[in-house]
């Protein structure tokens, strides 16, 4: 029983569970990747194509719908002429016109696949800051449990000493006032852990997290604004309003083609004619609207705008991320040291033989400060890998 209660004993015994490495939480992990995790998300996020498909086919070469005109002319003379005409009119699309549906297309085509590479890095933003929220909850939490063990080993050894009466109720008293706010801090984590795993779970349908969630830290030069997701949509939908303009433009106007076939009928004579009409507008005359060019101008006014908006936004994130990486190499350095520090503090507390209570305090406080300790380069450690994370996220590359 002395050996139980013998102070060097019971700090020895703390500091083999302070210094011991922390057992891997619990937790839903699989031989899943990034890249898979992504891939269920825009399984799970994915609607109907059909309903998004175009409703019409547009033609190559016709710029509306053919128009029929039927009309008849009758004589009250009896030698008169009779009149019957059949005209069928096909509107033309002119030059300009067909380049500019030919751009379009290509802008459509262009547009859809960004569109994709969009919701790639949408969902890559989402399963990046639930991923890495959860991790930083669980690793305080671990932490926190690492406390709770300790402060349980240490009350049940007190209690031995108590009813040895070797102590008073005091050490009891201040261990237990400690187990409480440990543990009130542990389910704070725990149940911020689960909301992010539920997040986690919603995005992308899966109950596992990743293997593996850490991504190489991109280069500070890395950053490219003109080959964004967010800055390429933007330059193509300001082409593609562009192109909208100059097909709907006077100079675009289209050309109407006309087929007639006319049947003249006399007395004792029957006439049929045939014809073929073409109207084309002279487009190369100055005559365009000025209502066309005030459109234009809006148009670029508003993208450039824009494009400096957003470039500025992008880059400022981008220049934050790279600011707090700094900071968090420069501090996890420091915490190294201090963790190095705190271990041989460790062992001078080791040699602590005193019996009276109040020492036994200052063992507890320093027992916690090297959890803590731990705990903090832990953390930091954690919010590096989640740096790397949201720099590429910034940069526009999706997982």
């Amino acid at each position: 029983m002395n050996d139980l209660i013998h102070p060097g004993r019971l700090v020895a015994c703390l500091l083999c569970l302070v210094l011991a490495p922390a057992p891997a939480a619990a937790q839903s992990i699989s031989e899943l990747t990034l890249q898979d995790a992504l891939a269920a998300a825009m399984r799970t996020g994915a609607v109907d194509d059909t309903a998004g498909s175009p409703p019409y086919q547009a033609s190559s070469w016709l710029a509306g719908l053919p128009s029929l005109s039927l009309s008849y002319l009758g004589s009250d003379e009896r030698y008169g002429t009779d009149e019957a005409e059949l005209s069928v009119n096909l509107p033309v699309k002119s030059g300009r016109r067909r380049s500019a549906d030919q751009q379009l297309g290509a802008l459509s085509a262009e547009l859809d696949d960004l569109a994709l590479r969009q919701r790639e890095l949408y969902y890559s933003g989402l399963i990046r800051e639930a991923v890495w929220s959860y991790t930083l909850a669980d690793t305080r939490r671990r932490f926190a449990a690492d406390k709770r063990r300790l402060l349980l080993e240490l009350a049940r050894r007190q209690q031995e000493m108590v009813a040895a009466s070797a102590a008073s109720q005091y050490s009891v008293l201040l261990l237990q006032l400690e187990l409480v706010q440990v543990e009130l801090a542990q389910q704070d984590h725990l149940q911020a852990a689960r909301l992010w795993l539920e997040r986690y779970r919603q995005v992308t349908g899966l109950g596992s997290l990743p293997a593996n969630a850490g991504e190489t830290a991109p280069a500070v030069d890395s950053f490219q604004g003109d080959r964004h997701p967010q800055l390429r949509a933007l330059e193509l939908a300001y082409r593609q309003r562009l192109q909208l303009l100059r097909a709907d433009s006077a100079q675009a106007a289209d050309w109407n083609l006309s087929v007639t076939a006319k049947n003249l009928d006399t007395a004792g004579y029957d006439e049929q004619q045939y014809g073929l009409g073409v109207e084309i507008p002279l487009s190369a005359l100055p005559v365009a609207r000025e209502s066309d060019n005030a459109e234009w101008r809006a148009a670029r006014r508003e993208f450039l705008l824009d494009r400096d908006r957003l470039l500025q936004e992008l880059r400022g994130s981008w220049e934050q991320l790279l600011t707090q990486r700094d900071t968090l190499q420069q501090k996890q350095s420091l915490l190294e040291r201090s963790n190095q520090l705190a271990g041989r503090i460790a062992e001078q507390l080791e040699q602590l033989r005193a019996s009276n209570e109040i020492a036994q305090e200052i063992v507890l406080r320093r027992m916690m400060e090297a959890i803590d300790t731990r705990a903090e380069a832990a953390v930091n450690r954690v919010l590096l890998d989640q740096n790397n994370a949201m720099l590429r996220q910034a940069a526009g590359l999706s997982l």
